[in-house]
């Protein structure tokens, strides 16, 4: 698996950031957010298998994410500020 970049990741965790409530999610959209579909498959389960978001859905192009959790709010702080 490659790993992704710091942009990558961060383009991804603010992305699901900006999800306010529980019950709503984001869906992942690599045109959106500037990624390959490539860079978004390896960044988005990078963060997966890290916990990084409440809860996840998807496979492969087409995933939809809630909000962050606390490891990934951390993540998110240690990668803009680390």
């Amino acid at each position: 698996m490659l790993t992704p970049s710091k942009a990558d990741c961060i383009a991804v965790l603010s992305a699901a950031s900006r999800v306010a409530n529980a019950n709503e999610s984001v869906r992942l959209n690599s045109s959106t957010l500037g990624l390959s579909r490539n860079s978004l498959d390896a960044t988005a389960a990078f963060l997966m298998e890290r916990d990084c978001f409440v809860r996840c859905e998807g496979a492969q192009g087409s995933y939809e994410v809630g909000g962050l959790s606390l490891q990934g709010k951390l993540r998110l702080e240690q990668l803009v500020y680390g």
